[in-house]
């Protein structure tokens, strides 16, 4: 009997993950990309993948994904890629970005013309949700996005009117959702909790868009933040006054009505409510004015120590930030930072610099220069 042997080779195929896009576009410094915890240059021509991490510090990179997707990511910022699918016979798929901080500049491609609701970018405050057009994105560094509706001009700037379209976006999370509609409108958006700013139309120019976002806010959305907050607070203690007039006034009815209160009318007639208000409200007042003054106040212990109203910068201190703003007449810079870090920022206009420290200033350090 002879015996066969059937000698059988088996192959191991090794399985990579394919490129979903290239980075297109590098000016200054080249970018980074972490990807499965090794780092490696952004250049032009490196390609993307999912769960991608781009990083920007000096340079600025353009991303061009195969459904013709295009990402700018401006210095100082963060992308990170979640999911990218697509079938070029169909022009469908599906796509997952997070702004992560800084700013990036979104034009649609294939997957977001043939179904909106397969694009799906997230910033920490907001849910964006794209139907075919180009927007920007700023987020700062404490969370809070500033969103703003553009043309999508495929010849250029030259002729908006002539050239260009406006789609559509929806900016939405926990507190509500408003939709952008008309190229340079704007919306703001503080936390997932909070409900973003009604649509704001913009005075910007590209120039604007391009550089200046990651410094401050439009000065009409910063208005209109600042219109919400004072809302808000006055809202807050109307409502808490009445609920302790509310209250008052039903344990002086109970207390009435059982006969266990022998001073009440004594006590009404002192207007007890009426000065329990006053005290409230001059404890809020009292408030208010420590935590100003303790930034106004110009030694080692206090918030700002080198602040000086007749300099023309103008603080504003918040529970979670402190905000400086400079404005010359033409321009408005402002420049929010967190209460608790230490800070030295630095505001140019002109041949006049202002130099204040935020606690010690450490070695944080911020530098806005208009001319």
């Amino acid at each position: 009997m002879k015996k066969i042997v059937l000698l059988m080779l088996l192959y191991t195929t090794a399985v990579y993950p394919a490129a979903i896009g290239s980075i297109t576009e590098q000016t200054a410094a080249p970018g980074s990309i972490v990807r499965n915890k090794n780092t490696i240059a952004g250049v032009k021509g490196t390609g993307i993948e999912m769960q991608d991490a781009v990083n920007t510090a000096k340079g600025k990179v353009g991303i061009t994904f195969e459904d013709a997707t295009k990402v700018e990511v401006n210095e100082n910022s963060k992308l990170v890629i979640d999911d990218f699918v697509y079938d070029p016979k169909k022009g469908t798929g599906k796509l997952a970005m997070k702004f992560a901080e800084g700013t990036v500049r979104y034009a649609s491609g294939a997957i977001a013309s043939k179904n909106p609701n397969a694009v799906n970018i997230n910033t920490p405050s907001a849910t964006i949700a794209v139907r075919g057009t180009d927007f920007t994105a700023t987020v700062d560094e404490v969370g809070a996005s500033t969103i703003i509706l553009l043309p999508s001009c495929p010849k250029g700037w030259a002729d908006i009117e002539r050239d260009c379209k406006t789609g559509i976006i929806d900016v939405m999370n926990n507190a509500g959702t408003v939709t952008l509609n008309r190229p340079f409108q704007g919306t703001r958006v503080e936390n997932r909790n909070t409900a973003p700013l009604k649509p704001t139309q913009l005075s910007l120019n590209l120039d604007t868009i391009n550089n200046l976002l990651i410094v401050s806010p439009p000065k009409e959305l910063t208005k209109q933040q600042e219109e919400r907050s004072e809302k808000n607070s006055a809202s807050m203690l109307n409502e808490n006054l009445l609920d302790v007039k509310d209250l008052l006034k039903d344990e002086l009815k109970d207390r009435n009505e059982f006969g266990d209160n022998p001073l009440l009318e004594d006590l009404l007639g002192q207007n007890f409510l009426a000065n329990i208000f006053d005290i409230l409200e001059q404890q809020l007042k009292t408030q208010r004015e420590t935590v100003l003054k303790s930034a106004l106040v110009k030694d080692k212990d206090s918030l700002l120590p080198d602040y000086d109203p007749n300099t023309g910068v103008k603080a504003s201190v918040g529970a979670t930030d402190v905000t400086l703003c400079k404005n010359d007449g033409s321009n408005n810079q402002c420049i929010k930072t967190p209460r608790g870090q230490n800070s030295t920022i630095i505001q140019g206009q002109g041949p006049v610099s202002i130099q204040n420290r935020v606690n010690s200033g450490g070695n944080t350090s911020i530098t806005v220069i208009q001319k």
